[in-house]
């Protein structure tokens, strides 16, 4: 109650002052304009001249109260990601904080923690990061909580045992284990559904090697895929390069013709996938399954090429950790402290052709799903 108090006095006399302040200006804009008298020597009569004056009031800019970074694996080039940082410029317009958003060029782990390293080193009110590797990461933001800064993870958890993770104060994004087998579950059965049966022979095509989020939604595949009873599915090594991408799938499935489904763990992946399909012309033959959705993807499960896509919400990624931290800086309140599945989920959530209707305003106002 006294801080209800003590915040409403603190309103009243804002508004006293803003009060005062208006109407001294208002008074001033309409008093009559001064009259100027100018008597010149010499001369039969005095000369009166009107003096009017225009007053343009500009509000001061108000400078950000908290500067927050927030450091991933992924550059603002990249289709994805660049949904993220809009969620994350949304937040901080709506909440009046600055945002400094870093990201490599090209996937790298020393160019995440060379990124880190610098953010630690502006000491900012709160830093937001992926957790892409917990080896690489773990010195430098124990050093940064140590130093008082508060890290929150995105995107990527330390999947470490609580007693062994980073201690940051909240994890935002899905479980990307759980995420795997969700999505494993669901393509499976789309598949089965399709054709009757479970694919002969499935292939992940990974784009980062050594990302621990890619890494574990291939786990949460592959455990699912052995748990059906399916033959042991590959992992393959495509790269960030589309063209690259494009060749190695044509290739594997040159020298696997018993493919039948092709999972891939990002957008332009699914779009690397589905072109070698055609160009390979194997449409009715080969399917696809993917992670994240955007406008080419949702036309690839409309078109029946691809049987879904998991959505874990970008725009939510960039959002959400923002406010969280600013909540914790402005009152104390903290996201619940713990491992998975103690966090903040934006995902898995499974989009098929039943439902895809209910991404495209997502998609159509934030470029992504």
């Amino acid at each position: 109650m006294g801080e209800v108090k003590r915040y409403s006095i603190v309103a009243v006399i804002i508004a006293l002052v803003v009060g005062l302040v208006a109407g001294s200006v208002a008074t001033y804009l309409a008093a009559p304009a001064k009259t100027m008298v100018k008597t010149v020597a010499g001369a039969p009569t005095t000369i009166t001249t009107a003096v009017t004056k225009t007053v343009t009031i500009t509000p001061a800019a108000k400078p950000p109260k908290y500067t927050i970074y927030y450091v991933s694996h992924g550059g603002p080039a990249n289709v994805w990601w660049a949904t993220v940082v809009k969620g994350a410029k949304a937040a901080a317009d709506l909440l009046g904080v600055k945002v400094v958003y870093l990201g490599p060029e090209k996937f790298s782990i020393k160019a995440l923690v060379d990124l880190v390293e610098g953010a630690i080193a502006k000491k900012p009110d709160a830093l937001i990061v992926t957790i892409t590797s917990y080896e690489a990461l773990d010195e430098p933001l124990r050093r940064a909580i140590e130093m008082g800064i508060p890290v929150f993870a995105v995107n990527v958890a330390d999947y470490r045992p609580e007693e062994e993770r980073i201690p940051y104060l909240g994890y935002i994004g899905q479980d990307e284990v759980e995420a795997g087998r969700v999505f494993a579950e669901a393509v499976f059965r789309l598949f089965k559904e399709k054709v009757g049966r479970l694919p002969k022979r499935a292939v992940i095509g990974i784009h980062e090697p050594g990302h621990v989020g890619l890494e574990m939604r291939a786990k949460g595949i592959i455990e699912k895929g052995e748990a059906l009873g399916l033959p042991p599915i590959e992992k393959i090594d495509i790269t960030l390069d589309f063209s690259k991408e494009v060749e190695i799938f044509k290739a594997y499935l040159e020298k696997h013709p018993d493919t039948e489904l092709i999972l891939t763990l990002g957008p332009q992946q699914a779009y690397a996938a589905m072109k070698a399909i055609q160009e390979k012309g194997l449409r009715d033959r080969v399917l696809v399954g993917t992670f994240d959705v955007d406008e080419r993807v949702v036309e690839g499960i409309k078109e029946g090429m691809v049987l879904c896509a998991i959505s874990q919400q970008p725009f939510a990624q960039g959002f959400l950790p923002v406010v969280a931290a600013y909540l914790y800086l402005e009152y104390g309140i903290q996201v619940p402290v713990g491992n998975i599945p103690l966090h903040v989920r934006t995902g898995p959530v499974v989009i098929t052709k039943d439902n895809v209707a209910m991404v495209l305003k997502q998609i159509e106002v934030t470029g992504g799903a």
